[in-house]
């Protein structure tokens, strides 16, 4: 069994308001990950928000794979969003994926193709490769559950990349739209071009 946890509790002070909610092609930014992961062959997505009022409202999916949990710590760090959603996932999980939730241009296909290597593989950490750097949305088997809630701060698992890179598996993509994000207006006006 895989699980996701999309991270989407993020202040967005760089942006001036609130990104996830921002209107992509018809549909609110961060709907547009949500319904990747849905598309996808996860098992089970957790959606980790701040403003938990705000996506009901605005986000109409429903599937019983989706859970939204509310984090009432998020002004502590992206750490207390990963914890949460780690928390939160079935015990029986295999593996965790962490997506981010304003990468609105991520495919199943990418998705899909992280969870193969996973499948196919004993890597420890499996995440995409993009111009020799690895990048958003990382998959964590459950052997490294502990190490993930350890995380404190603003930081999220790519720490662990690093300690354990010879247990990491890369997936070459040369699809760069499937990792733009949004982090200022002038981003913004670029995916709303490609979407």
């Amino acid at each position: 069994m895989i699980s996701a946890v999309i991270l989407a509790a993020g202040r967005a002070e760089r942006m001036g308001e609130p990104k996830l909610f921002l209107p992509l092609g018809g549909k609110p930014v961060l709907q547009w990950v949500i319904e990747s992961t849905l598309a996808s062959d996860l098992d089970e997505i957790v959606c980790v928000t701040r403003e938990l009022e705000s996506a009901r409202r605005q986000i109409k999916l429903a599937d019983e794979r989706l859970f939204w949990l509310l984090n009432y710590a998020a002004h502590r760090g992206q750490s207390t969003s990963v914890i949460a959603g780690l928390w939160a996932v079935n015990p029986e999980s295999d593996g965790v994926m962490f997506l981010v939730g304003d990468q609105p241009l991520i495919g199943k296909e990418l998705i899909n193709s992280l969870i193969e290597k996973f499948q196919e593989s004993s890597a420890l950490i499996v995440a995409p490769k993009f111009k020799d750097e690895a990048r958003n949305p990382v998959l964590f088997r459950r052997e490294l559950f502990p190490d993930l809630l350890k995380l404190t701060g603003d930081r999220g698992g790519r720490a662990l990349l690093e300690t354990h890179r010879k247990k990491t598996a890369l997936v070459e993509w040369k699809d760069e739209a499937s990792f733009l994000d949004i982090d200022v207006p002038a981003d913004y006006e670029r995916l709303k071009g490609l979407a």
